[in-house]
């Protein structure tokens, strides 16, 4: 926002060039491109956060959804120099999930992959069917140091690398995050040095504790049991996930940082647009 003000009051300089104001045009459209998505993205983290979405559920095949994810961002993905290996299984992975949902999910996880994976390395995507619940898996290294806590990186506004040089908005695993909490799903991040792990699971109804032979406590019980790194979710997953906490905007040190300084980086803006 900081960007177009100061922009649209280069524009009304006098004596601009042509070529001058249609850079700046040109520079006005991006900018409100990319607040028109961070605005959408705000609208639906919050609705999400707040519970007020209606869910489409429907028998969803996730395998073929991973799939198609991915191959819409072929492009992307091949320009980025990442190998993508896929390990799912050859059955489809049916699943009760609202299908555009879970469909932003992998489509923010696969760009967030795309921005931020080391440039030439491999990622690695897999499935599990575990009868009760399935579960999904990425690796990808990442081409910077990851030093701040897993669990921060689904806040709002958090990126990994710390930096504001990067196409994101940190809101794509808050996001993930939301949606899969919202469909009765789990989220979990796992970092190893530059190793960067996200684990998915959905769940699929199952018997209640009064059915003969069916106990969905014990099927619980028996997925941490089998090494799934957020056992202690599946095992809370019965109660809904609190809504998400956030201080409020203006309070946090870096934001009185960023007012008190605004004019001045619109002035360092101008003088070096200028010298250009």
């Amino acid at each position: 926002l900081t960007a177009i003000i100061t922009y649209i009051d280069l524009l009304g300089e006098p004596g601009l060039g042509e070529e001058k104001k249609r850079e700046y045009l040109e520079v006005l459209r991006k900018k409100s491109n990319r607040l028109k998505i961070l605005i959408e993205d705000l609208f639906e983290i919050s609705k999400a956060s707040s519970r007020s979405v209606t869910l489409q559920i429907m028998d969803v095949d996730l395998c073929n959804l991973i799939r198609q994810a991915c191959l819409e961002l072929e492009d992307r993905i091949e320009a980025a120099g990442l190998d993508f290996r896929f390990d799912l299984p050859a059955e489809k992975t049916i699943l009760p999930l609202d299908s555009q949902k879970t469909y932003r999910i992998f489509d923010n996880l696969f760009s967030n992959i795309i921005k931020y994976a080391l440039p030439g390395t491999r990622v690695y995507i897999s499935l599990k069917d575990y009868g009760s619940y399935a579960e999904a898996e990425l690796k990808n290294i990442s081409a910077s140091e990851i030093s701040m806590d897993p669990n921060d990186l689904t806040e709002r506004f958090v990126r990994g690398d710390d930096s504001r040089n990067t196409e994101g908005s940190g809101l794509g695993l808050a996001i993930v995050k939301s949606f899969t909490e919202l469909q009765g799903g789990t989220m979990h991040i796992e970092t190893d040095g530059d190793l960067f792990k996200v684990y998915l699971q959905f769940f699929r109804p199952g018997p209640t504790d009064n059915d003969i032979g069916g106990n969905q406590q014990q099927d619980q019980e028996n997925a941490g049991y089998s090494g799934s790194p957020s056992s202690q979710n599946l095992q809370n997953r019965q109660s809904c996930p609190p809504p998400f906490k956030y201080p409020n905007p203006g309070t946090m040190p870096q934001d009185r940082k960023k007012r008190t300084n605004k004019e001045q980086r619109q002035d360092v803006l101008k003088r070096k647009l200028r010298r250009s």
